[in-house]
């Protein structure tokens, strides 16, 4: 029990009576078994923490791009690969594979809408369609909290920008912020949802052509919501009205879906994005807009690549059905090694902890996604 005296014993006062013994206080002292036992696990894990951390380090995944770049989004372009971050006016980064060198650059979008707030632009997804690079963004925008946001839509000709917002209007906000009305208000208003916003834009495109947007309803319970896009991808499709996929009890974002012959599968990030239990999961579903019987299972967690905190998965279908998926995972001290331990990195400016990009291989069995190799930067 904490705080409890505990009696004196001989072990205690070894330093002041060197042959005190049991009961009489003389005679040679006697081993305590479950202290020799520790003892023994003690030197065995310093034994093998000096034998072992080269090998163990080597096992461990390092990031190919080793800087703050939270939520990552990617895109192929004949030049090579641009990604995309959480951050003010949208940071990015090139590189001409995966592993790296990648550069980082600034912000791409020119300026917020005129419907939002100050603010940093969270969580990303850009798309090339009928010709446009489409940035899809959550920015904060009024009435609805000081983390709430909404979805908007800018416009380029180049993947690395500049971006410029389209309309006057959000593209998906709820009816309650002061905004414009939105192409998509989240009508008809559920209220088992926080007034909290929505975040998360991810564009797909299905088989047949239809574009569509998905998003995450903020805070919990967490939902995630799709609505068909127009063939622009720059405005929801005409008499389009948004449903729900998923819902969750707890923290359930950055949806991402691909279609596989076996089904539709989305990558989702679960849990608090500030601790090392962040992580990725699958949903595979036979079809796009029921997910009420979809499987599940998971994708990426620190107990199984020693990444801490893998989230924000993107995913990049390559030639060749090469697929590659790139994530964040928080290291710290200045080094390419994982954060380790509990807490919030975010709350622990001594660790230096960042949400650096990691980039991996996968593997399709079953229409199930699986780590094949990770990439390490050159």
């Amino acid at each position: 029990m904490r705080g409890a005296a505990r009696p004196a014993s001989c072990a205690a006062s070894r330093r002041f009576r060197p042959r005190c013994g049991p009961d009489s206080g003389y005679g040679p002292p006697v081993p305590n078994r479950g202290a020799v036992r520790l003892l023994v696990l003690l030197l065995t894990a310093s034994v093998l923490a000096v034998a072992a951390p080269a090998l163990a380090d080597e096992q461990v995944p390092r990031p190919v791009l080793n800087l703050d770049f939270p939520d990552p989004a990617v895109v192929a372009t004949p030049n090579g690969l641009v990604a995309y971050s959480t951050g003010d006016r949208v940071p990015h980064a090139w590189s001409r594979s995966a592993d790296g060198p990648w550069r980082r650059g600034p912000g791409l979008l020119t300026h917020r809408p005129t419907w939002s707030r100050d603010g940093g632009i969270w969580a990303v997804d850009v798309a090339r369609v009928e010709g446009q690079w489409l940035l899809y963004y959550a920015t904060p925008v009024r009435g609805i909290g000081e983390t709430g946001r909404c979805v908007g839509v800018a416009r380029s000709d180049s993947a690395r920008g500049p971006f410029r917002p389209v309309g006057r209007a959000p593209l998906v906000c709820p009816t309650y912020a002061r905004t414009p009305t939105a192409q998509d208000p989240l009508l008809p208003r559920d209220p088992t949802l926080p007034r909290a916003g929505v975040i998360d834009p991810s564009f797909f495109r299905d088989a047949d052509g239809t574009a569509y947007l998905l998003y995450k309803t903020d805070r919990i319970p967490s939902t995630v919501r799709i609505v068909a896009l127009a063939p622009s991808g720059q405005r929801v499709a005409p008499g389009a009205t948004s449903l729900e996929l998923v819902r969750s009890q707890g923290v359930l974002e950055n949806p991402v879906v691909t279609q596989r012959p076996e089904g539709y599968v989305m990558l989702t990030s679960e849990g608090d994005w500030t601790r090392c239990g962040y992580a990725t999961r699958w949903l595979r579903s036979v079809t796009l807009l029921d997910w009420a019987a979809a499987e599940s299972g998971m994708l990426l967690d620190v107990d199984t690549t020693g990444v801490c905190g893998p989230g924000g998965a993107d995913l990049v279908e390559g030639s060749g059905g090469r697929t590659l998926v790139f994530l964040h995972g928080w290291t710290c001290r200045s080094t390419d090694l994982p954060c380790t331990g509990t807490g919030k990195w975010d709350h622990k400016p001594r660790q230096r902890g960042i949400r650096a990009m990691y980039a991996a291989e996968l593997g399709w069995v079953g229409g199930v996604p699986e780590v094949t190799d990770w990439l390490r930067a050159p």
